[in-house]
């Protein structure tokens, strides 16, 4: 099975997962990020890189909160406009995002839309560097158990994640209904570290 077939057949499967039970398996996952967070020095700042959930992707909007709460920078993905990706080598920049400003930020409202430098208030959103984050959530449509990762497609992650430092933790999430036999690999792709999924 190709990537194309493979990323369709898991994404329905995925779909199929009833919401509530979606919301619980989501739940447990964000618990198990916040754990975590109790491994780290308090006194430290740290930054932690999340995504806003798609359809029935994982929701770690809880978590991005309980980080939030304890005093950690939270940025969210904000994909560029052809000219800016060209100007900098990547599909996506990290902009942080206050608690209160969660549902002002068009790049959250808009996941997939790209947007040009003139289009955020970059005051009120200001663009996170890839190698200060301690901490960056993945998403993803499939994985296996050699950690593969089976993306959407764009290769915006791809692109980014090899920017951080080594000291980051790089965790995707899923659900185990995403899981499968074999993700199939070209060699710009990544295997994940650390996948956290229920």
């Amino acid at each position: 099975m190709d990537k194309a077939e493979l990323r369709r057949v898991v994404i329905a499967r995925r779909d199929a997962i009833e919401l509530n039970v979606r919301a619980s398996k989501s739940a447990a996952i964000c618990a198990r990020l916040v754990e975590l967070l109790g491994h780290s020095d308090p006194a430290t700042p740290h930054t932690v890189a999340v995504y806003a959930a798609m359809g029935s992707e994982v929701d770690p909007a809880a978590f991005a909160t309980e980080a939030a709460g304890r005093g950690w920078q939270v940025p969210y993905p904000c994909m560029l406009s052809a000219s800016d990706a060209a100007a900098c080598g990547q599909r996506i920049c990290m902009r942080a995002v206050a608690v209160g400003d969660v549902d002002a930020a068009p790049f959250i409202a808009h996941p997939t839309r790209a947007f040009t430098a003139a289009d955020v208030d970059s005051t009120r959103f200001p663009i996170v560097a890839a190698d200060t984050l301690n901490m960056i959530i993945v998403p993803l449509a499939a994985f296996d158990r050699a950690g593969a990762r089976l993306g959407y497609g764009g290769g915006c992650y791809d692109r980014y994640l090899p920017t951080v430092s080594a000291s980051c933790q790089i965790i995707g999430i899923a659900f185990d209904e995403q899981r499968v036999d074999h993700v199939p690999a070209d060699a710009h792709d990544l295997p994940l570290p650390n996948i956290i999924n229920t």
